[in-house]
């Protein structure tokens, strides 16, 4: 029976490994909800597109342009972007967003990161760059990201408000710069990580195998 249920959770591991993840999603202590979904791209190997929905619950102040301003989702140094996709600004022109990596989040511009990447990774931002860009209250931005050389999994996303000269509220770190004040709520959202070396197969295949071979003998035993 022990060796049934082993067999049962390795062949599950096996199948969650490959199989799509379903949408997730995550409340930030009430100031944010990320929803977070991902599909495979028909016809492509280790391809996918990462489609993030950010709805802005409590931050920045009402009447003022103020709230979402930045969004931050580590990515495998060797995955390949092939598409991104940014919001449209949330009050119309001049107002536009951006995206691109680099290794860290520096809000700060004077080398003091509040998010580092972790070994193999980059730091994927999207940036609004214009107070007009600002995702205010009630306000939702959506965000997607095509990479290939990749597979599914979770990993520490960001997502940045700006104050522009107003202090935010007690209690929340923040980071200052020559545009502002900015806060980063980090967690944790279904994003791409390094694909598994081959010899990581090998090694799941090989336990399976050895869990197989024990639930075998076991039946003779009995």
């Amino acid at each position: 029976m022990i060796a049934k249920t082993h067999i049962k959770l390795a062949a599950f591991v096996v199948a969650a490994a490959f199989s799509n993840i379903a949408g997730a999603v995550t409340v930030l202590t009430n100031q944010y909800t990320l929803q977070s979904s991902v599909s495979p791209v028909a016809g492509q190997s280790n391809e996918y597109v990462f489609n993030y929905s950010i709805t802005n619950l409590n931050q920045g102040y009402v009447g003022s342009q103020t709230g979402l301003d930045g969004f931050t989702v580590y990515i495998p140094t060797n995955a390949t972007v092939i598409s991104a996709t940014v919001p449209t600004s949330y009050a119309g022109n001049p107002g536009y967003w951006t995206s691109g990596a680099s290794p860290t989040l520096d809000l700060r511009g004077d080398g003091s990161q509040n998010m580092v990447a972790p070994t193999g990774y980059v730091a994927y931002t999207f940036w609004g760059q214009n107070t007009q860009s600002v995702y205010q209250q009630n306000g939702t931005a959506t965000f997607s990201l095509t990479l290939s050389n990749v597979s599914v999994g979770t990993n520490t996303v960001g997502i940045s408000s700006y104050y522009g000269g107003s202090t935010p509220p007690v209690g929340q770190a923040y980071a200052t710069n020559e545009y502002g004040n900015y806060s980063t709520f980090t967690t944790h959202a279904i994003s791409a990580v390094a694909v598994p070396e081959p010899e990581t197969y090998a090694m799941l295949l090989a336990g399976l195998g050895a869990v197989g071979m024990v639930a075998r003998r076991r039946r003779r035993q009995g």
